[in-house]
């Protein structure tokens, strides 16, 4: 071999290594990315740049100016301005751009038959601190000396903050109650607020710390709306408590909806929570009536704890990606209790998920966690893609119709842990999985069982392993648990009367007559997910 072979040979070992290198890396990088995303609320709510400018605003160099209200007031300078009385009129902010104003409403009222009551047109940041019982009102049409876009009872153009410990009543007859063109805060106090449109709208965010709020509103409760700007249209909501009334949205955000606590009663016509991207829960109690969603993300849904008590709705959780990390959930539907669909909302007639039978891997049901309960007469939890439980325990009182499942997969359950309990109809039954982790059962009976009806299975030592009341009436059971020993015998037991004794015989194990269980979604039919695939 000569000199010049060698290092042709050389060159080649050193590029071949190099490019084996590089896979390897790839490689790697994929599986860290399924493997260990931090796939929680609190890392979505990490992501969120909060505008913190009414904090580092020194107000000490200002004097507060005391004003007795008898007519319109007009702002023209920087600082702190203490209202007291009432006026027919308007109170207008109109100061440099680099400025700030404070209003310190102190039982105050104002009514504006033809416009807002408060308009800031220029500052850099309008806060309004409420002392007392303050009352606020405009008029049903506003004059043409307003633009289009002023349409609330308090509207700013500048950042807009509210703090303090006193009421603040707004009857919003022409459109909303509060808008800010920028970001809205509010720190503490008490809203009551009617609306003929929006009740709290701020384009750029809505950022609530705390506060009492009773909102009825004819259209959106609570909302941001920038859809152009890069990390704004967010609400982020930290605590306080919601009684809220909407014929359109209870809280929506073009961007993400991102809320750390508090307490919510929601009753709306449209979904109770929508948000056009992302939707995280870290805490909180929620008790949802909507006669559409409950809680609807176009991408991605991520519940980490809190209650969530859905007691009507169209269907109970929606988004491509549904993730459980833990919290108690509890869903009672007219359709799907859970589903990972992919595309926008729509109507109730063509909505998300609608078609059944479209398979789609990036739409991903992920329970890891929690406590989770759905009563549904469509299906029960349904994936257009994968569906994996992971964690926690999972009871599905699912359809009588025979047209739906408890569980629903395009492409494929897998159980890794926790706990499953999944009553309903058989025709589209499907099992937990022959390729999951985690021993199940999939139950035929021989007729169908009333509402009510107790279902016990026991071990050999006459032990509970699983059992339900269920609360409509079935014929076919999917359960899943770590209990479930390979090789061990079990007992079924229907109200306290022996119906079968079964042994775990593989993955899953089939009981009963299976040709009621063939279909379209049936589990026999479609492809199963790769059992070492996790999300």
């Amino acid at each position: 071999m000569g000199k010049g072979e060698g290092s042709g040979l050389s060159k080649n070992w050193h590029w071949l290594l190099t490019f084996v290198a590089i896979v390897l890396v790839l490689v790697l990088a994929i599986f860290l990315n399924i493997e260990h995303t931090d796939n929680t609320a609190t890392n979505i709510i990490n992501t969120i740049d909060i505008d913190d400018g009414d904090t580092k605003i020194n107000w000490s160099r200002y004097t507060p100016e005391e004003v007795e209200l008898t007519d319109s007031l007009e702002i023209t300078k920087p600082g702190i301005y203490h209202l007291t009385g009432s006026l027919e009129g308007s109170i207008s902010v109109n100061v440099l751009k680099e400025d700030p104003v404070k209003i310190i409403l102190d039982n105050v009222t104002i009514k504006n038959e033809s416009g807002p009551a408060i308009a800031c047109y220029e500052a850099d940041d309008l806060v309004i601190e409420l002392i007392g019982e303050n009352l606020l009102e405009d008029g049903s049409y506003y004059s043409a000396d307003y633009d289009e876009d002023v349409t609330g009872v308090i509207y700013s153009k500048a950042d807009l903050t509210f703090q303090g410990d006193g009421v603040l009543g707004l009857v919003a007859n022409y459109q909303d109650g509060i808008v800010s063109k920028d970001d809205l805060k509010i720190k503490s106090g008490t809203y009551n607020i009617v609306a003929n449109d929006d009740g709290i709208r701020g384009k750029d965010s809505v950022y609530i710390l705390n506060g009492d709020f009773m909102i009825a509103a004819k259209a959106d409760a609570i909302k941001s709306s920038n859809e152009n700007t890069q990390g704004k249209g967010f609400v982020l909501i930290e605590d306080g408590e919601f009684s809220i009334e909407a014929s359109a949205k209870g809280i929506k955000a073009t961007n993400s909806i991102l809320i750390k606590g508090g307490n919510f009663i929601i009753d709306s016509y449209d979904d109770a929570v929508h948000s056009n991207n992302y939707i995280g829960i870290k805490d909180g109690s929620f008790e949802i009536s909507s006669s559409d969603d409950g809680m609807h993300a176009d991408k991605e849904l991520i519940i980490d704890g809190g209650i969530v008590d859905v007691k009507k709705a169209y269907e109970g959780l929606e988004a491509q990606a549904v993730t459980i990390n833990g919290g108690k959930i509890s869903l009672e539907t007219n359709d799907d209790g859970i589903n990972a669909g992919g595309g926008a909302d729509e109507s109730s007639a063509n909505r998300v998920g609608a078609g059944v039978f479209d398979m789609n891997t990036d739409c991903v049901l992920t329970i890891n966690g929690g406590e989770v309960y759905v009563n549904a007469s469509g299906d029960g939890v349904d994936s257009n893609g994968y569906l994996y439980f992971n964690g926690g325990t999972t009871i599905i009182d699912g359809p009588t119709s025979n047209g739906n499942g408890a569980l629903d997969s395009g492409s494929g359950i897998i159980m890794n842990g926790g706990e499953v309990i999944a009553v309903g109809a058989s025709g589209m039954a499907e099992t937990l999985g022959s390729t999951s982790n985690v021993h199940n059962i999939s139950v035929y009976f021989t007729s169908t069982l009333s509402s009510g009806t107790e279902i016990v299975i026991k071990n050999s030592h006459d032990e509970v392993v699983l059992s339900h009341s269920a609360a409509k009436t079935f014929n076919h059971l999917s359960a899943g648990t770590t209990k479930f020993e390979l090789g061990s015998t079990y007992t079924i037991y229907i109200d306290d009367e022996e119906y079968e004794e079964f042994t775990v015989s593989e993955i899953t194990t089939v009981i009963g007559n299976t040709n009621s269980g063939f279909g379209p979604n049936s589990d026999q039919d479609r492809p199963q997910a790769p059992p070492d695939k996790k999300f």
